[in-house]
């Protein structure tokens, strides 16, 4: 695991909203699996002390890459950040996305949901797995490349949810898995039609993790349990990003 300074390399601005950093993590970068995360923050001085949690979008050792949307004053001091400024990161952390050889996958993506699964799919790919991607945004400003679009307002793609896409796709096709990143009530409806087709869901949950570690407890979950209230708790960075959907009790 890496904790200091690391120096951005690269940045990429997508369009208002959404723009990529990368890092040169060394030999490290070879270690990072799908679904991990880092917790970062500007090394510069700043009002906001914590670190906040970002998957890692993309590896070519030695370095990864961070794609990061701007939603509030967090955000907006990352997106000033430059090649030669330096970020305070941590990690990587958490668990990975499940992969077996040769099957068949769908991978359900909304919104900023989008960079892990960009990391799954090209692993997939060498795995010798099949990959169908779907994904789903607001607007034509959360959209990025997939097999099949959708945006809430119909300025890209399809009008309408991803997951009536999902709907759709599994009337008429068998995956063998599928995979989920996007806000809750997006992965939610994903776990109910995954659930009503028998069909394996593995979900990476978005939550703000301010430790990244298990210990502030600020991103737990419920979860399914055997003990005598059935019921259970479980934090998305230690024990997860990545849980198997029927896991989850989605509230």
């Amino acid at each position: 695991m890496f904790s200091g300074l690391a120096e951005i390399r690269d940045t990429v601005h997508l369009n208002a909203f959404y723009f990529v950093h990368t890092v040169n993590l060394g030999d490290l970068a070879q270690q990072i699996k799908p679904g991990q995360f880092f917790e970062l923050k500007p090394s510069i001085p700043s009002q906001h002390r914590l670190r906040k949690p970002f998957s890692v979008y993309g590896v070519q050792s030695p370095e990864i890459s961070f794609m990061i949307r701007k939603t509030g004053p967090a955000t907006e001091q990352f997106s000033l950040l430059k090649p030669g400024d330096r970020l305070d990161i941590i990690g990587p952390l958490g668990n990975s996305f499940p992969i077996e050889p040769g099957k068949q996958a769908l991978l359900v993506s909304g919104g900023i949901g989008y960079p892990p699964l960009s990391l799954l799919k090209k692993e997939l790919l060498k795995a010798g797995n099949q990959v169908w991607w779907m994904h789903g945004g607001r607007t034509k400003d959360d959209i990025f490349p997939a097999d099949a679009i959708w945006t809430d307002d119909g300025s890209a793609g399809q009008t309408g949810f991803v997951t009536d896409g999902l709907l759709d796709y599994l009337q008429s096709h068998n995956p063998d898995v599928v995979y989920a990143c996007g806000p809750k009530p997006m992965l939610k409806t994903c776990a109910g039609i995954a659930f009503e087709h028998r069909i394996p869901l593995f979900v990476s949950l978005e939550e703000y993790m301010a430790c990244g570690i298990g210990v502030c407890h600020g991103c737990a979950v419920k979860v399914k349990s055997d003990n005598s209230i059935g019921v259970d708790c479980k934090t998305v960075c230690k024990d997860g990003p990545v849980f198997n959907a029927d896991e989850i009790i989605w509230e």
